[in-house]
């Protein structure tokens, strides 16, 4: 995954998907020719996110299982929710076992500045987990690591419970019988079930082979309700490295096409291996150009363009003198992985419409970050990566030095600029 890979789920299918934390963007990844290959899963809302999951457990609503949830930690400050369509997405061409997600209710969202969602995870109660970095430092480019405001006490977990659902029963996993661990594997929740494989993990694989395909015999492909046994079967023989094409050619078959699909992906892993042409793509991106920025004067027009500068949360213009009154085009161009915008303010202002800007909260997102405000003289959207805006305007016709920032939270403090007007 590129940039920065935070959060890599799977479902109770096998389906992978995979979040890059830095831009946002998730993916569900599949096997494609002599690799893998990532996928647009949902339309992104956030950023940065820290973590994902896939909604699973007998305390949680039916209406929500195999959800797919994103854990963001700026601006928004909560978990979003997406419903995924498995069964293929008619808008975005997609077929079945091509995953499209798109917004449901959001799962929770807290109103303190400092929640920083961090991680989720289902316990063995059915319940969900919440780690809490909870820190008013959001950024490791702005912020020394000694920085004193850096908050070591109050990080925390937060247990998000189903009132109208009993918790879920306990399942004994660790030091189980064989015969107890393998039905282990008919039960509707899927970690229960990873639990499972993972202490089968540590037994000897040619006792656990034997009792699992001795299990696996109870099943038939046809009926649907078998599809996920035989699956988990499946996988317990490609955990411990051993290929069974009688199993995979039935699994295979399984009336249920997310099951098949499953097998397919392990029928993937256990094609022949060709070391010239294994591969893993990426989504493919041209690449970026950048023309450094400047100024460039004329009699009756001043030019400007201003680049961030990759992953370095500054632009590379610093300081630019313009005569009062003087008609100035500017551009702004974004090469980098995060959003930036670029808001030009009046003299003494930018620390507080940055200020602004954090507290517009989760609806910052929708509102570029800009916050009502009369200090802010000119500002281009949040741009995305690859993105650019040109703002045409006269400059002030009051001498002074006039700042220009970006206000996605956290960023102004590095990512400023003088405009000096004489």
């Amino acid at each position: 995954n590129s940039p920065n890979p935070h959060g890599t789920s799977f479902d109770q299918w096998g389906y992978l998907y995979a979040n890059d934390g830095t831009g946002g963007r998730s993916y569900q990844v599949r096997p494609n020719g002599d690799g893998f290959k990532m996928f647009p899963l949902v339309n992104k809302e956030v950023r940065p996110v820290a973590a994902d999951a896939i909604i699973s457990g007998t305390n949680f609503p039916d209406e929500m299982q195999q959800n797919f949830i994103l854990c963001n930690t700026i601006g928004y400050l909560g978990i979003k929710q997406y419903d995924l369509h498995r069964d293929g997405f008619e808008e975005k061409k997609y077929k079945s076992g091509e995953v499209w997600g798109t917004p449901a209710a959001e799962l929770i969202r807290s109103s303190d500045g400092n929640f920083r969602p961090t991680d989720a995870i289902f316990g063995e109660d059915g319940a969900l987990y919440i780690a809490d970095w909870h820190n008013v430092i959001i950024g490791h480019m702005q912020h020394n690591v000694r920085d004193p405001n850096r908050d070591k006490v109050h990080g925390r977990i937060y247990r998000l419970v189903n009132t109208k659902k009993p918790l879920q029963k306990p399942v004994k996993i660790d030091g189980a019988s064989m015969t107890q661990l393998l039905e282990n594997f008919k039960h509707p929740d899927m970690y229960v079930r990873h639990r499972t494989r993972v202490e089968i993990s540590e037994r000897d694989t040619n006792e656990v082979i034997k009792a699992t395909q001795a299990w696996v015999k109870q099943f038939n492909p046809s009926k649907k309700e078998d599809g996920i046994p035989m699956l988990e079967a499946l996988w317990v023989h490609q955990q411990h490295n051993v290929r069974n094409t009688d199993l995979l050619d039935l699994v295979l078959k399984s009336v249920d096409p997310h099951v098949s699909q499953g097998a397919k992906t392990v029928k993937h892993w256990w094609g022949p291996a060709d070391p010239t042409k294994g591969k893993q793509e990426i989504e493919k991106e041209e690449e970026m150009k950048i023309i450094p920025g400047g100024v460039k004067d004329t009699p009756s027009l001043t030019e400007i363009r201003v680049n961030a500068i990759v992953e370095k949360i500054q632009f590379d213009v610093k300081k630019v003198n313009l005569k009062a009154g003087k008609k100035v085009k500017l551009t702004f161009v974004n090469p980098d992985f995060m959003p930036h915008n670029l808001v030009l303010t009046k003299p003494g202002t930018a620390d507080s419409v940055a200020a602004a800007a954090i507290a517009l909260g989760a609806d910052g997102f929708k509102k570029q970050f800009l916050p009502k405000s009369d200090s802010i003289l000119h500002a281009t959207k949040l741009l995305e990566k690859g993105q650019s805006e040109t703002l045409e305007f006269n400059a002030p016709t009051e001498a002074g030095e006039y700042n220009f920032i970006c206000t996605f939270p956290g960023h102004a403090l590095l990512m400023r600029g003088i405009m000096s007007v004489k």
